[in-house]
């Protein structure tokens, strides 16, 4: 079994009550993480030190070891003497695979982070026009997404990113070359619209002809003759419509598997589908399928997606 463990290293402090909440800190996240070991170290004041803890997890079998600087900057510390450090566990333990993760000046909301804690000493109103708070709050995910992606990705990845409050989100889109080109032109001719949950058609107010089959007649019965959900079901009840339409899945992994099933089984293949089901099982796995597929696609890396996801894809492109 390949065994991962994650070390948050820290300077170090010669003061006991910051030494605690780092590993108070490292405990609550230890928690969170079930299935890998999340262990402490100090680089440089206190112990245990980061040679140490490498050590004990390198004699109990760990071949995966990771480290997380816990810096608040890039400094020396950073980018010479950790990076020298683990160079050398590295020649010390070839059979360790070790990854070097950045610091915490890479994280995207620690600008916004800062402006929570000091908006009130800088006089921000708290009643703003609802298109004031709109637009100050694009203009500042925007920026935070200007290295990631350009032009009408960047809008769209902005309206994700905007609809959940989180950047991660946003980051892990992917395009296909062609997605937002054929975006604009399923909406330009209106073509039909399908989605795999009511909660999406909900979220596209200003679209028309969108169709749901979930909680169609005959929709619950289908999905039990074909030992399936009925958002897969209503997939294939509505594949008559799919060929060449938008389709929006913002919820149901099956859904996104049955719209793969039809595309080589059946050659209907959609204009454009706007993949980004959300959960734990099977959801990243469709969404890597998808964009494996040769299908033009806008979906996301990993578990994370959702309704309002979707919605706000949808929506960008309709305001491009």
């Amino acid at each position: 079994m390949n065994k991962k463990a994650v070390i948050i290293l820290a300077h170090g402090s010669r003061n006991h009550q910051a030494r605690e909440s780092f590993l108070n800190m490292v405990e609550v996240v230890g928690k969170r993480a079930k299935g890998c070991s999340i262990t402490p170290a100090f680089f440089s004041l206190g112990g245990p030190s980061l040679e140490s803890v490498v050590q004990e997890l390198v004699s109990t079998k760990y071949s995966e070891i990771t480290i997380f600087p816990y810096f608040l900057f890039d400094g020396n510390h950073v980018l010479k003497d950790i990076p020298a450090l683990v160079n050398g566990l590295q020649a010390a333990h070839p059979d360790v695979v070790f990854r070097l993760l950045d610091s915490l000046e890479h994280e995207p909301l620690m600008p916004e982070m800062i402006f929570e804690r000091i908006w009130e000493c800088c006089g921000q109103e708290k009643y703003l026009p609802g298109m004031e708070i709109e637009r100050a709050s694009l203009d500042f995910i925007q920026d935070m997404l200007d290295n990631i992606f350009i032009g009408a990705e960047q809008k769209i990845a902005a309206r994700v990113v905007h609809s959940s409050a989180d950047f991660s989100l946003g980051h892990s889109l992917r395009f296909h070359p062609q997605a937002v080109k054929a975006g604009l032109e399923c909406l330009g001719r209106k073509k039909k619209i399908i989605c795999d949950v009511n909660m999406v058609r909900s979220a596209l107010t200003s679209c028309q002809d969108v169709l749901c089959a979930i909680d169609q007649p005959g929709a619950g019965q289908k999905a039990l003759t074909m030992n399936v959900t009925r958002s897969a079901a209503g997939m294939e009840m509505l594949a008559p419509h799919l060929d060449g339409a938008m389709v929006v899945i913002g919820n149901a992994p099956t859904a996104l598997w049955k719209v793969l099933d039809l595309a080589e089984r059946k050659n209907i293949i959609p204009g454009l589908v706007v993949g980004v089901p959300v959960g734990f099982v099977g959801a990243a796995q469709s969404k890597e399928a998808l964009i494996k597929s040769g299908l033009v696609y806008i979906s996301n890396l990993g578990p994370k997606g959702g309704s309002p996801v979707a919605g706000a894809i949808v929506n960008a492109m309709l305001k491009l």
